[in-house]
């Protein structure tokens, strides 16, 4: 698997061009890379794919932007 970065968004790409998301845990196919061309075409079902990786995503995030809002108000109130 190697990475590429298509308009500033990172995938996975397998030796036959499969393209997966990056990051996800298990790997979620979400389309094909052709080289000649350098474009992802996307599998039809695509969003369905994604959509249980995407509520993980955000829920951490939520929870990391939550957190670090917290350290810096304590590091504002200690000066």
């Amino acid at each position: 698997m190697k990475t590429i970065t298509i308009n500033g968004v990172p995938y996975l790409v397998n030796e036959t061009g499969q393209v997966f998301v990056y990051s996800a845990v298990p790997q979620i196919h979400i389309g094909q890379y052709s080289a000649d061309t350098k474009v992802i075409t996307l599998v039809d079902d695509w969003e369905k794919r994604m959509e249980e990786w995407v509520v993980h995503y955000r829920n951490n995030l939520k929870q990391h932007t939550i957190d670090e809002l917290k350290k810096a108000a304590e590091l504002q109130k200690a000066t």
